[in-house]
């Protein structure tokens, strides 16, 4: 076999019968794709069709394995040669996973899935008449649940050898890697080995690898190049100010402070943002970035009344207030005025936090000896 099915892995055949080749292309094919991708070791068709065939073994050149298919096999022949169990799958049997329970994990098991009416020898010959739900649906999902309890999931980590392509799914598509080639399997994004500060190319390509949308990333972007023109003009009309800031800190932190986006849009972005930070084991200062950038910070009360856990979310240092502030004053892409962030926050009765922001607003072009409400539909560019 060169299909790594592991040792819990029983040996499952699957039985299609009333295939008219002429009608039941289509969802016999599925029925086929289904028990090739779920752990069965092969198909038998009960009425010749050697397109079907022909599809199946395509399949199996590209994607690897050695699933079988045979169709113009008797169904009566193929039951009373079975030397195992036998399944029948239909509306009207015993429960699913009831079924499972009284099945022998050693026996051989043969799934028997009809199309058209189904003759009652079938039912008579089968060891279980197994029913997935008592809802009509089609064969390809019942198949496709019995396949998943019978062998617990385990078959959806299972490795197919030998094919031209292999897909690595990835949490927005996949990268599809012919064989022989050199190209690196990308792995679980959060577990690649990232630097502590990535470089804002990186920073790019780690949001997109855990799954961040584009609005997203272009949000993250606009909040960059925010913050970054409050520095540099600080520094451009203040060359001897001595400034708390790593550039390269503060602008990953700008860049990824949304990450959580990735798993969730509402307010608990920020704790997924730091889960996902931590594990990625980037540098504390961008996790407090991400932790506290959230309105103009807030409050343990605050945080618990929200459904955070019970700590505060206020920026202290400067590169933190620095992120929380010009990711109040972007909205998507598009910068706002003071006075609009602090309508949306009071529009949501925050006023604890518009107050907040007020004060942090004027503190920071204190230190940075500039005027922000000039920046906000300044050009980017050139600053």
């Amino acid at each position: 076999m060169n299909t790594e099915r592991g040792p819990c892995f029983p040996h499952i055949e699957v039985l299609r019968i009333g295939h008219r080749p002429e009608r039941d292309k289509r969802i016999t094919t599925h029925v086929s794709l289904v028990a090739r991708a779920f752990g069965a070791r092969g198909i038998h068709i009960d009425r010749k069709d050697p397109v079907l065939e022909g599809t199946v073994t395509k399949v199996n050149r590209q994607f690897g394995g050695d699933f079988f298919i045979r169709s113009g096999v008797p169904f009566k022949k193929k039951m009373n040669g079975w030397d195992g169990t036998i399944i029948h799958l239909t509306m009207y049997g015993m429960p699913l996973d009831e079924a499972v329970k009284e099945m022998d994990p050693e026996e051989k098991l043969l799934v028997v899935v009809g199309a058209e009416k189904v003759p009652r020898e079938v039912y008579d010959m089968a060891h279980f008449n197994v029913s997935v739900g008592n809802q009509p649906h089609s064969e390809v999902s019942a198949l496709a649940l019995f396949l998943d309890r019978v062998l617990e999931g385990k078959e959806l980590s299972m490795k197919m050898q030998g094919g031209e392509l292999i897909i690595e799914p990835n949490r927005r598509g996949k990268t599809v890697v012919t064989h022989g080639s050199n190209v690196t399997s990308p792995g679980d994004p959060i577990s690649r080995n990232w630097p502590p500060v990535p470089d804002p190319k990186l920073c790019l390509e780690l949001l997109e690898a855990v799954g961040c949308s584009r609005p997203v990333i272009l949000h993250g972007k606009a909040v960059r190049d925010l913050g970054l023109q409050m520095v540099r003009r600080s520094i451009k009309e203040h060359p001897d100010r001595k400034l708390d800031i790593d550039p390269g800190v503060l602008e990953a932190g700008l860049l990824v402070h949304d990450i959580g986006r990735s798993v969730t849009h509402s307010i608990n972005h920020v704790t997924h943002g730091v889960r996902i930070a931590r594990r990625m084991k980037l540098d504390e200062r961008l996790v407090r970035m991400i932790h506290c950038h959230i309105g103009a910070g807030l409050t343990a009360p605050e945080a618990i009344l929200l459904g955070l856990p019970d700590e505060d979310h206020l920026p202290g240092t400067l590169m933190e207030r620095i992120v929380c502030h010009a990711d109040s004053l972007v909205s998507g892409r598009k910068r706002r005025t003071l006075a609009e962030a602090e309508k949306k926050l009071r529009d949501k009765g925050a006023n604890a936090g518009a107050d907040r922001m007020l004060v942090m607003h004027r503190e920071l072009e204190d230190e940075l000896g500039i005027d922000i409400d000039e920046l906000v539909f300044a050009i980017p560019k050139g600053y």
